[in-house]
């Protein structure tokens, strides 16, 4: 429990004509620091990094990171120094009384609260709290569908945790790589459930290539494959069309290498259907037991 100094007058003594104006004035500091706000998050495979923007207290003293699955019982990670504004998240930081793993694919809720000298803490709020959704991501090359290593050509991304090609010709294989009048693609062999789009020359972390939108979405099922572009997926489950739900998955790929057999493609996988979250995202213009938010 914290424990609250105070410093009082134990006594007056005055000659003279009383003044009743005269107050006492305690020097306790009981007043919570602002909130951190502008909170957002970076997804990883496997982990999330948060950041925040510190309030201006001028006696602040550092901040305590939460996570929580349902948005109401947050659990302490920990406390970070007043000159840090991030905390890298992962299935290794999470205290022992976390009573729920860190796995790619969950949802979490994370919040900061700012704490300062005399030990006031500010409360979570909408603005001290965000969300994320970590993810795989990995690497694999693939070789030419017309060439002698078919059985390399192709790659499932429901499989994409292990990271491994198979041949264009399999039931599962989402996409494959193939060489057409002498031009490099990327090709789907299912296009009534993948799509692809060619979103031109960008890196891998870009924000414009972090989140997927249906805005400006014009797929097709083949694109050229041309070094450091990236290409943005979404995957339909096999039962589309007719569902009243209609799950879907999303991924990128990006041409980080190419020669005359083959190309080499760094992925990422959201997991988690209907998720349109990838690396990074802004999601804001940024226990010892349950804490309970405190919605405003």
């Amino acid at each position: 429990m914290r424990t609250l100094l105070a410093l009082g007058v134990l006594g007056l003594i005055a000659t003279g004509c009383y003044d009743s104006s005269r107050r006492v004035v305690g020097t306790d500091d009981l007043t919570a620091p602002g909130e951190p706000h502008d909170l957002w998050s970076i997804t990883g495979d496997g982990e999330v990094t948060v950041y925040w923007t510190a309030p201006g207290d001028y006696d602040l003293a550092g901040f305590s990171v939460f996570i929580s699955q349902d948005d109401h019982d947050y659990y302490r990670l920990g406390d970070v120094p007043v000159t840090q504004h991030h905390l890298i998240i992962g299935g290794e930081t999470l205290p022992a009384g976390v009573p729920f793993a860190f796995v790619n694919g969950n949802t979490y809720f994370l919040g900061v609260s700012a704490f300062d000298t005399s030990e006031n803490e500010s409360a979570l709020t909408e603005t001290s709290t965000t969300f994320d959704t970590p993810r795989p991501a990995g690497s694999v090359r693939l070789y030419r569908a017309d060439g002698p290593m078919l059985e390399q050509s192709g790659y499932d991304f429901s499989r994409s945790p292990y990271g491994y090609a198979m041949s264009a010709t399999s039931l599962f294989t989402d996409v494959y790589f193939t060489v057409v009048s002498g031009i490099p693609v990327l090709r789907t062999p299912h296009p009534q459930v993948v799509e692809l789009q060619d979103m031109g020359f960008v890196d891998f972390d870009d924000p414009s290539v972090s989140w997927f939108s249906e805005a400006g979405w014009n797929p097709v099922a083949e694109v050229p494959l041309r070094p450091g572009h990236v290409i943005m997926v979404r995957i339909w489950e096999e039962t589309r069309p007719g569902n009243t739900f209609e799950p879907f998955n999303v991924g990128k790929l990006a041409v980080v290498g190419m020669d005359s057999e083959s190309v080499l493609l760094d992925w990422a996988y959201q997991i988690d259907p209907n998720n349109y979250e990838l690396k990074p995202q802004p999601l804001g213009p940024a226990v010892d037991t349950p804490v309970q938010p405190e919605v405003q």
